[in-house]
């Protein structure tokens, strides 16, 4: 598929992205994603322009004890004093001190370069006008403009997947929180800028092109060292990078495995992956399974459904469309009938996301601040990024499934499917905020209907 492109992949994402993100983070609410008080906390809190959010009448006391409550923001805009009081009330800076929110003084200093971007926004924003609205919007127009210019080059010289990379970047999820104070937009052009520059390598691979151990180190460093600034689980990447650098290895040195050596490892690996989890958890075991078991069955669970692709858990879009988007989404994996990579490559992508699933759920199942019958915590955008390293896998599986289309027009369907996607998260959110001025609440939408609680 990729190389009978005629639209450049990389114009097609910058034109969604910009003017979709532009529409974003001007008429998205304030405070209406997952953990924004924190977030909006942190930005100012490395850039040092710290205003008292208290004056408009949002709580000081620490996030973790005491949230912004969704129905702060909806009744500031029942009562009609929503834009008076987040775009008109000015708010001189005061000492950062004054910041009570333990996860934003506590966080390593590494760590703090997720929200740079972010950090810088708001101090522009303070600078144009000193109040909450515009130091938020700004941040938001600062982290789309990172967001976009970074993936495009991304995708402009991946080799392989490209018309991917598109989509899953557009999706409401991936645009949702690339116009937010958010780390997830650094975290995830730090994953794709790794995840392409694997892909690029095991391209070269498979087309035998002559490459060095030296040269494919020095081409992985930067994306390695950007994922280290990134969120933990991002750093599953790097076994694929180890497994690139072993393969390369073997080949220099003319050692091969065979198939039966290569799945001994595998799975000696796992039984004392799965040995060392059930010695750690010894004592609460069988309440973890039991909240795995709860949590496949459980119905209205939306961490593995809407909220990876079509909304984060404060927004998604209608219930009969999100199966429309994963067909779409589905059909253009298939669509990928050339084995681009090699095979040893593809069972890694897949086990990498295999394992990130895993972990997330394991850990989330384990932690006893969760204690709902289901596991509590994980968010679909967890997974999302993971979504760029599929294709790999599924081509495998277009040798025994062929899925026909037509060239352009199938690729109209699936960037129309994109665009109607992110039209009506946001028209769901402004009719749901603006008009019915409904608290934009995740817990309600979620936890409260679960059935297994």
């Amino acid at each position: 598929m990729d190389r009978k492109e005629k639209i450049k992949p990389e114009r097609l994402f910058l034109a969604i992205s910009l003017i979709a993100g532009l529409a974003f983070a001007l008429l998205q609410p304030l405070f209406i994603e997952p953990d924004s008080s924190y977030h909006f906390d942190k930005a100012m809190y490395i850039s040092n322009t710290v205003v008292d959010r208290t004056k408009v009448g949002l709580s000081g006391e620490d996030y973790q004890s005491s949230p912004i409550p969704f129905t702060t923001v909806s009744s500031m805009m029942q009562k009609g004093v929503y834009f008076e009081k987040f775009f008109e009330t000015k708010l001189p800076v005061i000492s950062k001190e004054k910041v009570v929110d333990k996860r934003v003084k506590g966080t390593k200093w590494y760590k703090d370069i997720m929200h740079l971007v972010p950090s810088f926004g708001v101090k522009f924003g303070h600078a144009i006008f000193p109040s909450i609205g515009v130091m938020v919007i700004t941040a938001r127009l600062l982290v789309l403009l990172f967001f976009s210019i970074s993936m495009y080059f991304i995708i402009r010289y991946l080799k392989a997947y490209r018309m991917l990379f598109v989509i899953i970047s557009v999706t409401p999820v991936v645009i949702q929180f690339s116009t937010s104070l958010s780390y997830d937009s650094f975290n995830y052009v730090a994953f794709a800028w790794l995840s392409a520059t694997l892909i690029n390598i095991a391209v070269d691979i498979k087309e035998k092109k002559e490459r060095l151990i030296f040269n494919t180190i020095i081409r992985l460093l930067l994306p390695c060292i950007t994922v280290y600034f990134s969120k933990t689980n991002s750093y599953l990447l790097y076994s694929l990078a180890i497994l690139i650098l072993i393969i390369l290895v073997g080949n220099k040195l003319k050692i091969s495995l065979t198939k039966f050596q290569v799945g001994l490892i595998i799975s000696l690996s796992s039984f004392f992956a799965v040995l060392i989890y059930i010695w750690r958890y010894q004592e609460a075991i069988f309440t973890i399974l039991g909240k795995f078991i709860y949590t496949l069955i459980e119905p209205y669970y939306t961490v593995f459904t809407t909220e990876v692709i079509s909304g984060t858990s404060t927004a998604g879009v209608p219930a009969w469309f999100y199966p429309i988007q994963y067909s779409v989404i589905i059909l253009l994996l298939l669509s990928y009938t050339e084995e681009r990579v090699p095979r040893w490559f593809a069972h890694g992508c897949f086990g990498v996301s295999i394992v990130n699933l895993l972990a997330i759920l394991f850990t989330f199942s384990a932690n006893p601040s969760f204690a709902d019958l289901v596991i509590t915590g994980p968010q679909g955008r967890y997974f999302t990024p993971f979504l760029l390293i599929s294709s790999p896998f599924f081509t495998i599986f277009t040798k025994k499934i062929k899925v026909k289309y037509s060239g352009i027009f199938f690729k109209k369907a699936v960037v129309f499917t994109s665009i109607m996607a992110l039209m009506l998260n946001l028209g769901l959110t402004m009719i749901k905020f603006y008009q019915i001025q409904s608290p934009m609440d995740e817990y309600r939408s979620g936890v409260e209907h679960y059935i297994f609680k």
